[in-house]
């Protein structure tokens, strides 16, 4: 199954960065980019369903919106920054639909980057974007693109359409319409990015929604049910159990306790 992670999608320089043994991570998505940076052993990395290794050293720039799983083999730690594109808004508006592959760093950076930007825990403000306007640089000088402008332009919109319309009954056939799409290929291409079935990917960005919701408490499960798009309280218990395990129902007994 394939996730929102929706705390890593907020902006106003929203970031984290921890250091993981032996991580893994199921197939996931989120707004803002995530830096990846191998310490030790081996780590298995997927991107949009191209899969790829990560050793010490070397370092991934994720894209926003790009599907990726990751799974540390024995030994493996890896250092992880997850920002918001407020940090390096002139690289991200140039290069908004690119994708890159691992690369590394020279090794004057790298050091620079070991000392203030590898570890657990916030940089000063100016010196985190620094370290990140660095990475960029180091990013575009030893590594290609692996994913085209134009696919990558196609799940930004797609996205952004869903999240702005999560309360209406989103149809696959009126989306490639109001998005300028010729269906067969609208279709097509969905399924190429996205890899997964267009119900189920939109039955995750409301259940998302409705996780959050849920846990604010200032709505009645019914208007998270109207609100999230789901049509009926029956077809929200059901995507809901489907997805979460247990009844919206339950999973706001859960958070509130």
């Amino acid at each position: 199954m394939i996730s929102h992670q929706i705390p890593n999608s907020y902006g106003n320089y929203n970031y984290n960065a921890f250091i993981y043994t032996k991580a893994l991570w199921e197939s996931h998505f989120h707004r803002n980019y995530e830096l990846i940076y191998g310490i030790e052993g081996i780590s298995e990395i997927s991107l949009n369903g191209i899969k790829n290794t990560l050793s010490p050293g070397e370092l991934i720039l994720i894209s926003p919106f790009i599907i990726h799983s990751l799974k540390g083999l024995e030994g493996s730690k890896i250092w992880v920054g997850v920002f918001s594109e407020d940090f390096i808004m002139s690289f991200a508006e140039k290069n908004k639909f690119m994708s890159f592959t691992k690369f590394r760093c020279d090794e004057k950076i790298k050091g620079i980057l070991e000392e203030y930007l590898f570890y657990q825990g916030r940089p000063e403000h100016y010196l985190l974007m620094s370290c990140l306007y660095m990475v960029c640089n180091e990013c575009l000088k030893n590594s290609f693109s692996y994913i085209t402008k134009k696919d990558n332009k196609f799940m930004y919109r797609v996205i952004e359409y869903i999240s702005e319309n999560l309360s209406e009954d989103i149809k696959l056939k009126e989306m490639a319409h109001t998005l300028n799409y010729e269906y067969h290929y609208f279709s097509t291409l969905f399924h190429k990015c996205f890899c997964i079935n267009f119900k189920s990917f939109i039955n995750i960005f409301r259940f998302d929604a409705a996780c959050k919701l849920l846990g604010d408490g200032a709505e009645t499960i019914t208007d998270v049910c109207n609100k999230c798009g789901f049509g009926s309280i029956r077809n929200f218990n059901r995507v809901f159990k489907q997805l979460g395990g247990i009844t919206p129902g339950e999973y706001r007994k859960n958070v509130m306790k």
